[in-house]
């Protein structure tokens, strides 16, 4: 069962609108079970932050899911990246876990590996499926580093200190600890994210207008995936 999780309402309310047969589920989060295309799907919608990710993903598996594909918007933290580019993870690391007083390297959590890698298949297949979609319409598609935390980044020398320390492409709040989750739970994952700004400080001027395009760019994604998933399951 495909798995979509976004932690916004504007993440996920398209999809969710596009949904058959739904059922509402008990959990931490809102949480639906329903069809799209044909292909049975459960679609979260996490709420911000690291914590509530990590919930998410165990909810969703408890429901079901067998793959998770989150889908949402992020900062640019790599030069030549522009506003509506898309990057899909291909290595995450949580850059607000600092556990360098015992001798580990900075965004380590204690305990862990020291980064986190994505479903080698499921990434080439949303990397594929994004590219088909996203550069017709004069959108760059990137696989990279994302780094995550509890952290709102809006300063120029936090994304410098970003793009020096981890070599990140993207900057949010929820993959990394999604992908942690997904490791422990032995889940597929895959993480795409809309970059709503770029690493030279530029930023969309409208973000309630950027945040829709966005949902319907996640839609179609989630569509493209679905259809694939059928024709793979």
């Amino acid at each position: 069962m495909l798995g979509l999780m976004g932690a916004m309402e504007d993440e996920v309310r398209l999809i969710r609108a596009d949904l058959d047969d739904v059922e509402e589920l008990d959990g931490p989060c809102e949480l639906l079970r329903g069809r799209l295309d044909g292909t049975p799907v459960v679609l979260a919608k996490c709420g911000i932050g690291k914590v509530n990710a990590a919930l998410a993903a165990s909810a969703m598996v408890q429901a079901g899911a067998t793959r998770i594909v989150f889908t949402g918007v992020a900062g640019a933290v790599a030069p030549g990246l522009g506003i509506g580019d898309v990057v899909v993870g291909n290595r995450f690391q949580q850059h607000d876990a600092d556990d360098t007083a015992f001798g580990n390297p900075i965004g380590t959590v204690p305990g862990e590996p020291p980064y986190w890698e994505p479903d080698p298949v499921l990434f080439a297949l949303v990397l594929d499926v994004l590219r088909a979609l996203e550069e017709p319409r004069g959108h760059q598609v990137v696989a990279g580093p994302i780094v995550s935390g509890d952290q709102f980044i809006a300063q120029a020398e936090k994304v410098a200190w970003l793009r020096a320390t981890f070599g990140a492409s993207a900057v949010e709040m929820e993959g990394a600890a999604l992908a942690q989750a997904a490791n422990r739970l032995g889940v597929p994952f895959a993480v795409v994210r809309i970059l709503s700004d770029s690493a030279d400080g530029d930023a969309v001027a409208d973000f309630p207008a950027f945040l829709n395009n966005a949902a319907h760019r996640g839609r179609d994604l989630a569509h493209a995936l679905a259809r694939q998933h059928r024709l793979t399951a």
